[in-house]
């Protein structure tokens, strides 16, 4: 009986010393990679997801298996970001959240009113996009892998939004982000933190008049079937966000690495060059699907929006940076 206890002993070494010279490089591995999305599951943000999918497994002879879930599928935005952080999700599409929580300094990224225009914010994600993903990521343990322009964020209501003043004592929904809330209030608007998945039932019943969001949120979730009007307030642009876990990615081979990101970088030029500018795709299909499209007064928002940045650049945000943005 000792004999067969040794004997079995020694098969289980030998097994496991195969397996781990079979695996020492990580490239033998197989992985299945979930995907944890916040975004619907069409439009160009879902599609750079797919081209991943598609490019990743093709590239690894189907070692890896990419299992997207969108719309919230693993949990809310902070579900996904924790789930990130602690490795037990392996990648993500978010938009900024994840710097709001774990590295608000870097936050400024969705600053109302701060970039001039579309060309203004991408030329500072050219200049100093690596700068903040990176000192983000040293806080919060979660790698941008690459991004998409989404479009900026416009303002829909059931009434016109042209000054300010329009704005006055509106039932206004917004994320909780502490500067884009004291924006909303310095415009007369009354904030309500509405989590995102029970957006469209609180534009129903009433319990919010008004919101903000990029024109291929708004059609994606029709949200013209609850508001008449869409202002082109422009006041924030936005990205989404293919992020990966850190503790996941360091556990892959420097080659398995190399791939993932190539795999990204592809996915996001592809659908880029195929959608240049999605707000000027979503705002004719939000006009088609009849909603009445507005041009606000922008420039009085701006002058409201500026001391309000500039009071949370002093207090929060990365020394300097607001400076950096300013010069380009």
């Amino acid at each position: 009986m000792k004999k067969l206890f040794i004997s079995f002993v020694l098969v289980l070494a030998c097994t496991a010393f195969v397996f781990a010279q079979g695996s020492s490089d990580g490239s033998a591995k197989n992985y299945t990679v979930n995907v944890a999305s916040t975004f619907a599951p069409e439009g160009p943000v879902h599609q750079v997801m797919t081209e991943f999918k598609n490019n990743l497994e093709t590239a690894s002879d189907g070692r890896f298996n990419v299992v997207i879930h969108p719309s919230g599928a693993l949990g809310s935005v902070r579900e996904v970001c924790e789930g990130l952080r602690a490795g037990t999700i392996e990648m993500g599409a978010v938009g900024m959240e994840d710097l709001t929580y774990y590295a608000p300094e870097y936050s400024i990224l969705e600053a109302s009113y701060l970039f001039r225009d579309k060309e203004h914010y991408l030329k500072v994600l050219d200049e100093l996009g690596d700068e903040i993903f990176q000192g983000a990521q040293e806080k919060s343990g979660i790698i941008t892998s690459t991004w998409f322009y989404r479009g900026a964020r416009m303002v829909t209501a059931n009434k016109p939004i042209i000054h300010p003043s329009d704005l006055q004592g509106l039932k206004f929904r917004l994320p909780s982000i502490p500067d884009r809330i004291a924006t909303f209030e310095a415009f007369g608007a009354s904030p309500t933190i509405v989590d995102f998945a029970e957006l469209y039932m609180a534009m129903k019943t009433g319990t919010v008049d008004a919101e903000e969001n990029p024109p291929e949120t708004i059609y994606s979730y029709k949200y013209y079937e609850a508001q008449s009007h869409l202002m082109l307030t422009a006041h924030i642009h936005t990205l989404a966000r293919y992020v990966t876990s850190e503790i996941w990615f360091n556990s892959l081979s420097e080659e398995d690495q190399a791939m993932v990101q190539k795999a990204w970088d592809d996915a996001a030029a592809s659908v880029t060059a195929e959608y240049p500018d999605p707000d000027a795709v979503y705002i004719d299909l939000l006009k088609e699907a009849g909603m009445e499209i507005v041009e606000p007064a922008n420039e009085e928002f701006r002058e409201i929006a500026a001391p309000v940045i500039a009071e949370f650049n002093e207090e929060n945000w990365q020394p300097g940076l607001m400076d950096k943005i300013l010069s380009l």
